[in-house]
């Protein structure tokens, strides 16, 4: 059965249990060829569903098996450009779990990435965010990522601050403490919800103690 037919918007379901079995199927084959069909499919410029399906289940399959798709870094960034949100979603999902693996790639398509997360729903900005802490977290790129990082600290939504606060913590390069620390002072004002200014007190306890 060829792998389009696979997907959900072909079996007619508006779930993604179908996208996830198949993309289990590709890791245990190891599906490398699997992965060159997939791609080709989406090439030949399908509906929106279809494409949307394509690219999640890719996502799916970068999830178990980074390896499988960490040599589809720049056929990845290139749908960051999408006009289809689930497309440029799946696509930063999929990059955020084989970052690790492309740094270097990953680095010099950060105007991309931040394009889309500027533009992008919470799961896209959440995704493209976890890429910059996987870049951060190497000394190599830890200076420009936490300026990028700091900006993303800035602007996030209060209802997010805390969980991207907490990302960072654990790879804080002492030199950036006093900075961030300063960052989410300036943002308590912002912070109105009772539970998200706990848990913003709560990590700034943790990185007053690191002082």
């Amino acid at each position: 059965m060829p792998i389009q037919d696979q997907l959900a918007y072909a079996l007619d379901r508006n779930d993604q249990e179908p996208n996830k079995i198949l993309a289990k199927q590709i890791v245990d084959a190891g599906g490398e060829k699997e992965i060159r069909e997939l791609i080709s499919f989406i090439e030949t410029k399908p509906n929106q569903r279809a494409k949307s399906d394509a690219i999640l289940t890719m996502a799916y399959v970068a999830e178990l098996s980074p390896k499988l798709m960490a040599g589809q870094i720049d056929f990845l960034t290139h749908q960051l450009a999408s006009s289809i949100n689930r497309v440029i979603f799946g696509s930063m999902i999929a990059l955020a779990h084989v970052a690790h693996m492309r740094k270097e790639k990953l680095y010099k398509a950060l105007p991309k990435i931040i394009d889309a997360m500027d533009d992008g729903t919470v799961v896209t900005r959440d995704h493209g965010y976890r890429i910059m802490i996987t870049l951060y977290a190497d000394e190599r790129f830890q200076e420009d990522m936490f300026l990028l990082i700091q900006e993303q600290l800035i602007k996030a939504p209060s209802n997010q601050l805390g969980q991207y606060t907490e990302r960072l913590i654990p790879v804080l390069n002492k030199l950036h403490l006093n900075t961030l620390i300063e960052t989410l002072e300036e943002r308590r004002s912002d912070v109105t919800n009772e539970y998200h200014i706990n848990r913003l007190n709560k990590n700034l306890k943790k990185l007053y103690k690191l002082l």
